[in-house]
């Protein structure tokens, strides 16, 4: 039996494995492997695809699937707590692109309804493509993605009003209120949705896991996602939005993780022919006739969407650099791009070959995308460097900066306050420790002063913050963030600003670890590393295996990942060793002691505490053996062998806590 669409499946694969090949071999983001495989097979390329419906098809499945799959991985509340950059910013974003990009076209010699088309076609930003390549990068939960994806998903939606709009624009009739009757509807199923996020799925997907049935799990839950992507569609919203609600509703059912495991490898192949298929839009001939004309509107694009839309972030109170790399996130153009300007060439106000212009400069600004999400970091740090107002630097509407109420020594200071940094906050504050916390998020800045967190709004890799945050008196520094390239930043500046600050910095990954030390972190917390030691713990603890065993596995373990004897990747369970009923201790100077700014010998260390001092850990620097005429600075850390109890006594004559 002769299956037509298999021959083109099968090419399909071909030259996406190929391409792919070669991108993982070049180090380019596979999403260009992608694209250029519909290039070369798609009917402006080779020919090599005939059922071009069928592979769309098959896309806008890829399209609900990786949606759904990213809307599992947020939450209810991680949603709601994004309505300001949704609402505001993504209201003013759309507003301001589409005022930009239609006053660019009139400028161009467009007629004023055609460039108003324009200027829709621009405003909106590829969700698909920038939310695959924060998942590739592990940046889905940042602060830039959250903020991204919030003004994308209002973008979405404000896709329908713009569909609408553009027949009126051509004089075809139509009615306004049609906007607002749709928008109705739409309001109307999303609260359908929440509510059944709290109980009716829950419910459903609990009963259904009753049965042991992985088939019955794995075939309901893409029901669910189907039929809210179907409902979601029937009131006018895009199937990657309802897609993605599906998922939040999934994700607020508990059974979440389970089913993004059964979805995921459905997801990778489907999401694939999206890509395809975006690639096989775009005629290299038009890019070859107009080369000059096709780069400059490209780059023109991208400057205008950037600065746009980085300024709407930092005006509703996000920083110069969240606000940067949320504007490089969202500097390309959207898929729905291609469907606002299929209506507006049916309605006559783009001619087909306009309409195929817009089609090549929208595929390549879509192609930019990882490029622009690569580069944003450096970009955020040039900006950051240029002179500007501290009222754009910190965020336009973001929380003012009061000085502590008192100074503070030898206090934590806690960047980021997500769980990490909510639990460290809790230690120290049972512990009896002062902290501070630097948070870039206004709504958790204005909701923690409330419940009286000493925490303040910035960015913890500016030096002025900082400085807020009494760096200099500071006796340690615990990083939280998810950014991982931010969370370097933030240790370069810090350890720059006091090199005898101790820095405890948290990442996900453990290609992370090395450059993290380099940068000056004295311990790094690798979240995947640490779980898998936790993991086969737990299992060995089941076996009966003693405690001790399992420990110096852990250790043993830890001494081969990090390289270098006496370095620890997050610390063991406890930094002293005993040897021979001898202690070897670490004993740090507090600030304000009265034994900095002595000498070995003033402070007696030897025969007043019958301590010998083995080195001294000062910032990166270790000084092994050091003499007599030595002379002690606050936060150096003393490495002293001797008896428990003489540590002791010498821990609280110098003032350690």
């Amino acid at each position: 039996m002769h299956i037509p669409i298999l021959t083109d499946i099968t090419i399909i694969f071909l030259f996406a494995a190929g391409a792919l090949f070669i991108c993982g071999k070049l180090k380019i983001p596979e999403i260009m492997g992608y694209l250029l495989a519909g290039v070369l097979v798609g009917p402006n390329g080779l020919g090599l695809i005939h059922a071009v419906k069928q592979v769309d098809i098959m896309a806008e499945i890829g399209v609900v699937l990786l949606l759904f799959t990213i809307g599992i991985e947020f939450s209810l509340s991680t949603l709601l707590s994004l309505k300001r950059p949704a609402l505001i910013g993504g209201s003013l974003q759309v507003a301001a692109c589409v005022a930009a990009f239609t006053g660019a076209a009139y400028l161009g010699g467009y007629q004023l309804n055609t460039a108003a088309v324009i200027g829709m076609m621009a405003a909106v930003s590829g969700t698909a493509i920038m939310l695959k390549v924060f998942a590739a990068r592990g940046e889905v939960d940042s602060l830039y993605g959250r903020i991204s994806l919030a003004v994308s998903i209002f973008q979405d939606i404000a896709v329908i009003p713009m569909m609408l709009l553009v027949p009126l624009l051509a004089g075809q009739g139509g009615n306004f209120s049609d906007v607002g009757i749709i928008l109705g509807k739409a309001v109307v199923v999303v609260v359908l949705l929440f509510a059944f996020a709290r109980f009716l799925v829950p419910r459903l997907l609990y009963q259904v896991a009753a049965t042991r049935s992985r088939e019955l799990f794995m075939i309901t839950v893409v029901l669910v996602c189907l039929l809210v992507a179907w409902m979601t569609s029937k009131t006018g919203l895009s199937l990657a939005l309802g897609a993605f609600l599906a998922g939040i509703v999934v994700s607020e059912s508990g059974y979440g993780q389970q089913a993004l495991g059964d979805v995921i490898p459905f997801k990778d192949v489907f999401a694939g022919f999206f890509f395809v298929s975006i690639g096989m839009l775009l005629n290299p001939e038009v890019v070859i006739n107009n080369p000059i004309m096709t780069i400059s509107s490209l780059i023109l694009l991208i400057l205008i969407k950037f600065a746009v839309t980085g300024f709407v972030v930092n005006i509703i109170g996000y920083p110069v650099r969240t606000s940067v790399l949320a504007g490089m996130s969202l500097a390309q153009v959207s898929e729905f791009s291609f469907i606002l300007g299929a209506v507006g060439a049916s309605s006559g106000l783009l001619t087909s070959e306009q309409y195929s212009f817009f089609i090549a400069v929208t595929v390549l600004s879509m192609a930019s995308t990882p490029f622009l999400i690569i580069s944003a970091p450096h970009v955020a740090e040039l900006i950051a460097r240029f002179p500007m107002p501290q009222t754009f630097r910190g965020g336009y509407l973001s929380e003012e900066q009061k000085e502590p109420e008192k100074e503070l020594i030898d206090h934590i200071i806690i960047a980021g306050f997500g769980m990490n940094g909510r639990n460290t906050a809790r230690a120290a504050r049972e512990a009896g420790i002062e902290y501070i916390v630097i948070e870039m998020n206004p709504d958790t800045v204005r909701k923690e002063k409330h419940n009286g967190t000493p925490i303040f709004f910035g960015d913890a890799s500016q030096t002025a913050v900082l400085e807020h945050a009494c760096l200099k008196t500071a006796r340690v520094m615990v990083i939280t963030l998810p950014d991982p390239v931010g969370v370097r930043k933030i240790v370069e500046t810090a350890r720059r600003e006091n090199p005898t600050i101790y820095i405890i910095a948290r990442t996900r990954y453990l290609t992370e670890f090395t450059a993290l030390k380099a940068l000056g972190a004295n311990e790094v917390v690798v979240e995947e590393y640490e779980t898998s030691i936790e993991t086969f713990s737990r299992v060995l603890k089941k076996y009966r295996v003693p405690r001790e065993q399992i420990e110096d596995l852990a250790n043993n373990i830890r001494t081969e990942i990090m390289g270098k004897p006496g370095e620890m990747i997050s610390g063991g369970p406890d930094d002293n060793m005993t040897i021979a009923n001898m202690s070897v201790n670490k004993v740090t100077v507090p600030v304000g002691s009265n034994a900095a700014g002595k000498t070995v010998r003033e402070v007696d260390i030897r025969f007043r505490y019958k301590l010998n001092l083995l080195a001294v850990n000062r910032g990166l620097e270790t000084i092994s053996n050091p003499g007599s005429d030595f002379v002690l600075n606050e936060r150096d850390e003393l490495i002293l062998m001797g008896e428990e109890t003489d540590a002791d006594n010498f821990k609280q004559n110098i003032g350690q806590s």
